[in-house]
């Protein structure tokens, strides 16, 4: 008849959309083992499209369905310092990571208000320090990330990323949308 999921997967979905659990599957088939690796919390500012635009009320009611299915909005990180060999030698990226609470956190429609979203990413102590991110929208609707803010990176302290810019759905790219550290690391301070 077709692809039907058991109904203690269909609980374990709703769980995890509802409490914001067990979202921290790659989305890319990535080859980091965590290997040393920790976790790095972040804290994402941004405002969603129903704030700005009164016409697409609509659009927060559509983007909780799109993240109770599993399409939120991801956050990749990329090393500054540690180049993959397999990419270019590009930077490596760590695992993909969702915006945690997306449903729960309400906004007014009536008001600009910043929303703020929890997002805890495995990141390998190996790769340094993130030196800029990939982020995906997988809602129906643009948002607007004003900034993305890294606590505790190891050997780094705090990173911060201002980005005032819309992000709109992935499906819109033909390349992913990449965001930089405003600080100027030079090749000297990596060796």
């Amino acid at each position: 008849m077709g692809n039907c999921s058991s109904t203690p997967e269909v609980l374990e979905k709703v769980l995890e959309t509802v409490c914001g659990k067990g979202k921290d599957k790659s989305i890319e088939n990535n080859n980091n083992n965590n290997i040393g690796g920790r976790k790095i919390k972040g804290r994402v500012v941004l405002m969603k499209k129903n704030v700005l635009d009164m016409n697409h009320l609509g659009a927060s009611i559509l983007d909780r369905v799109h993240e109770f299915l599993g399409k939120g909005v991801s956050l990749q990180l990329i090393s500054a310092n540690c180049g993959d060999p397999a990419n270019g030698k590009r930077g490596k990226l760590g695992k993909t990571a969702y915006l945690e609470n997306w449903i729960a956190t309400i906004t007014s429609v009536a008001t600009a208000d910043d929303a703020s979203f929890n997002v805890s990413f495995d990141w390998d102590e190996a790769m340094g320090v993130p030196g800029a991110f990939i982020i995906k929208n997988h809602h129906r609707y643009e948002v607007y990330l004003k900034t993305v803010t890294l606590e505790d990176v190891p050997g780094h302290g705090k990173v911060h990323f201002v980005c005032n810019s819309w992000v709109y759905p992935a499906h819109r790219y033909k390349y992913d949308r990449i965001f930089f550290t405003n600080k100027v690391i030079l090749m000297i301070q990596i060796e």
